[in-house]
């Protein structure tokens, strides 16, 4: 049995608790004192599914991080057509294109499930880019991420139905892996189809053996079945 002295002693030397923000890959050069001066300033929020958390339009004022659950963002085009963007989970950010100029955002999210978020403020996160390079960097190379996908979208808009589909598959692996939180009508929006154009492409998909679904999900058997297949159409 230890001590009173001996319990006293390992006290002294135990490691103070992980912050949130620690688990974040942006944040790992932060020193955990400034990291727990940043979580004072955050704000948690829950969301339901379904539930706006901001919309098209809003003032810029806050940054988000996700504690658990999953965000899509969306915008409306000129026709009224709902189209997906993105969509994100545990440990990602959201909200921070506005970081360089931006004074509302571009456009509207929603809790894709019960979801938990942190806000910090915008001006006070602009504070820690010059402060910290690495965030500052990060936040670069997101914001390069997303364009390249932008971009890759533009690229095979005119590409079939199924070949469009099989790229957002693909792309999302990189943040969900095998098993993609979306459904079909989700996956059309993103891929700028009908419902029906997707329910045919992912009948035929299953019907091969590449994909699976169960409710609210996407389940991709082979990843680089999926590849080739859309190397070969």
């Amino acid at each position: 049995m230890l001590t009173i002295n001996h319990q006293s002693r390992l006290e002294k030397y135990k490691l103070p608790p992980k912050t949130f923000l620690s688990t974040m890959e942006i944040f790992r050069s932060v020193p955990d004192g400034a990291l727990r001066e940043i979580e004072q300033k955050m704000v948690e929020k829950k969301f339901k599914k379904h539930e706006s958390i901001f919309l098209e339009g809003d003032p810029a004022e806050s940054v988000w991080f996700i504690k658990e659950g999953h965000v899509k963002a969306v915008i409306n085009s000129a026709s009224g057509r709902c189209q997906t963007l993105c969509m994100v989970g545990p440990k990602s950010m959201f909200g921070a294109c506005c970081c360089f100029g931006g004074g509302n955002y571009p456009c509207h999210t929603v809790a894709e499930t019960d979801t938990t978020v942190v806000t910090f403020p915008m001006a006070d996160f602009l504070n820690l880019m010059e402060k910290f390079s690495v965030i500052s960097q990060a936040i670069v190379g997101q914001l390069s991420a997303r364009l390249r996908q932008s971009k890759d979208m533009q690229t095979f808009d005119q590409e079939t139905v199924e070949k469009r589909i099989l790229h957002i598959l693909i792309n999302l692996t990189e943040q969900f892996g095998s098993t993609i939180p979306l459904t079909r009508r989700e996956i059309a929006e993103m891929a700028g189809t009908t419902v029906e154009s997707s329910i045919r492409t992912f009948s035929k998909l299953e019907d091969e053996g590449l994909v699976s679904g169960v409710r609210g999900k996407i389940i991709l058997k082979n990843i680089q079945n999926l590849i080739d297949r859309m190397k070969e159409i």
